[in-house]
């Protein structure tokens, strides 16, 4: 297959990239529904095979934006500031993680979405495991353990399934504008986000 004049005007990285770029942008845009690998071409300006070439498939490309979605998660885990108890950090922690959500709908579905992505990919796996024992962490913290090991019915496990599924639960309720009336339309999610959300997290991690 011969390549394009705009195909041929990247070099091999950048072209990679550019896909990469193109398929970020549609998730945001148009959201999971809204994605093919046709439409990551035409956006990034190049033949439609182009991504089959890099990615093999679908899942290819998208399991690579849903990585780099999880790097960038874990960006905004670390750039969380401690507070003055292992509850205050992890109400941080669950609203980094809920706003993550809300500011970035589509990749945040992506990532979670097993039929879409390729969660034995190394590098998949490697970011989605980093982030998350990130977050559970501290979540143990709360419930008087550091260890990740737990299992079972111990309270450390329980808490952290709890407090994850919590911040998951928020995020997607909010995404669906099912909380409450004040999170439809960009103003009452940034309502919900600045004035209830606080309120929610103390509720369930006073302290």
């Amino acid at each position: 297959m011969r390549e394009s004049d705009a195909e041929r005007s990247y070099h091999h990285g950048d072209l990679r990239s550019a896909l990469i770029e193109a398929a970020d942008a549609i998730l945001r845009d148009d959201g999971v529904e809204g994605f093919t690998l046709r439409a990551a071409a035409r956006r990034a300006g190049v033949s439609p095979g182009a991504p089959a070439h890099h990615f093999g498939n679908t899942a290819g490309l998208l399991t690579e934006v849903a990585t780099l979605a999880y790097e960038d998660l874990h960006i905004c885990f670390k750039e969380v500031k401690r507070g003055p108890t292992p509850a205050a950090t992890l109400r941080s922690m669950a609203g980094a993680y809920i706003n993550f959500a809300l500011g970035n709908p589509g990749l945040f579905q992506l990532m979670y979405r097993k039929d879409l992505v390729n969660r034995t990919d190394p590098r998949y796996a490697a970011a989605s495991r980093a982030t998350l024992e990130t977050f559970a962490l501290i979540a143990a913290k709360v419930y008087g353990t550091d260890d990740l090991a737990v299992e079972g019915q111990s309270m450390g496990y329980a808490g952290i399934i709890a407090a994850w599924s919590t911040a998951h639960g928020i995020a997607h309720l909010a995404l669906e504008e099912k909380l409450t009336f004040a999170t439809q339309g960009e103003d009452g999610m940034r309502d919900f986000t600045d004035r209830v959300l606080p309120s929610v997290l103390r509720a369930q991690w006073p302290g």
